[in-house]
């Protein structure tokens, strides 16, 4: 169906509009990345997985393994139009600084909380985590970029894009000569490893094993954890990637935007696979190249949402992910906390119990190969998050913190 240069032009305008309350684009694109991370955390065998959704263990990646830099990536988008927002409200820079630690904080709080459930178990609870690497790359991009922000002549709070430029440069660039030049005392240099790498060495040190991410061994040891604290300073870099993208383009009104943005994406995504020799792509220590293709495949959704997404009888196909990208938060903690009843034994009896997850798995396998099975169940949880969210949305019940 043809849709007329008017109604394009209109559509261009209210993608990126900074008068509008929400940049649509950015929304559906955190939902997606949110029902992803979701389906990866809720399949029903976790032996039994397609490779998209399943975490490369060390180098390379797959689908799921660009939605943590993706939803930094929205994070950081998001942040200038957020931060103007409370500004034109009578926010001054420092409860706006205040406002951005304590949300960083309270992430970090939520995180350790999901961690802990159900069993509350103090002496082996991991400590890092996701929600933990959100709330400091948050906490630490927020807080620099408002350190930079200036008013103009309107008393509009605005953002120099050039500064937080270089900075991201020097993010990934100092990371990579760390892991590369720096001897690791007692295992020397380049160790791009899970033993012998800065950030698994430093884990260790601070953090200790028993606090780490129990299920991804090293020949039989815990030896690493994915969100740890040195790696947590590349994936800032992801965060100030979208704050550029969130200070450039919705004041880009004229043109198609999203094909400058689709050609910065594949720049950077070839540039990121270019050095592999040198700095490998490797999620779990956030190497630069995994932060700088992480990024350029971000923004090739975000430009590839903006061009189809407001297409007659496309839009209304967004919609679940729009839901889904308006209140992230709540669905993540969902997530977790319904998790411990779905591997509860409700099912079997004493001497053969079994869980709902085993149960539902076993039933789509009389139907599906067990792949399918695994995804289909995933699918329904997706599907009842999807209520309680439509139910709070139409109640404006929006977890913010």
């Amino acid at each position: 169906m043809s849709v007329s240069a008017a109604a394009l032009q209109t559509r261009d305008q209210s993608m990126i509009s900074t008068a509008t309350p929400r940049w649509d684009a950015l929304d559906v694109l955190r939902g997606l990345t949110i029902i992803l991370m979701l389906m990866n955390l809720s399949p029903g065998s976790w032996e039994h997985n397609y490779a998209p959704l399943e975490h490369v263990k060390w180098e390379g990646w797959h689908l799921i393994d660009l939605v943590a830099p993706a939803f930094l990536f929205c994070i950081g988008a998001a942040m200038p139009l957020s931060f103007a927002r409370r500004a034109s409200r009578g926010a001054t820079r420092a409860q706006l600084m205040r406002h951005v630690v304590t949300r960083g904080l309270l992430l970090v709080a939520i995180g350790f909380f999901l961690n802990l459930y159900p069993t509350f178990d103090f002496a082996h609870v991991r400590i890092p985590g996701v929600l933990q690497r959100i709330g400091l790359c948050y906490l630490l991009s927020g807080l620099f970029i408002l350190a930079l922000a200036r008013r103009d002549a309107d008393g509009q709070l605005t953002f120099p894009p050039r500064p937080i430029a270089w900075t991201a440069v020097f993010i990934v660039v100092s990371y990579w000569a760390l892991l590369y030049f720096v001897p690791v005392p007692g295992f020397g240099a380049p160790r791009f490893d899970p033993v012998g790498s800065w950030p698994s060495v430093i884990d260790r040190a601070v953090i200790g094993t028993q606090h780490f991410f129990p299920y991804w061994p090293v020949d039989g040891q815990i030896v690493f954890d994915p969100e740890g604290i040195l790696s947590t300073w590349p994936a800032c870099f992801n965060v100030l990637a979208g704050v550029i993208i969130g200070i450039v383009y919705p004041n880009a009104r004229a043109g198609r935007p999203h094909y400058p943005l689709a050609l910065g994406a594949f720049c950077l995504m070839f540039l990121a696979r270019e050095p592999g020799s040198i700095c490998p792509i490797i999620k779990n220590l956030w190497t630069s190249t995994f932060a700088v293709f992480g990024t350029g495949f971000s923004m090739l959704c975000l430009a590839a949402i903006m061009l189809v997404s407001q297409l007659p009888y496309i839009r209304s196909l967004f919609q679940p992910a729009r839901i889904f990208g308006e209140n992230p938060l709540l669905a993540y903690i969902l997530c977790f906390l319904i998790a411990p009843l779905l591997d509860a034994n409700w099912f079997g009896g004493a001497v053969a119990p079994r869980s709902l997850r085993a149960a539902g798995q076993s039933f789509f396998e009389q139907f599906v190969e067990p792949r399918a099975a695994s995804l289909l169940f995933a699918l329904c949880g997706i599907l009842f998050l999807f209520g309680v969210l439509l139910i709070c949305r139409r109640r404006r019940w929006i977890l913010k913190l």
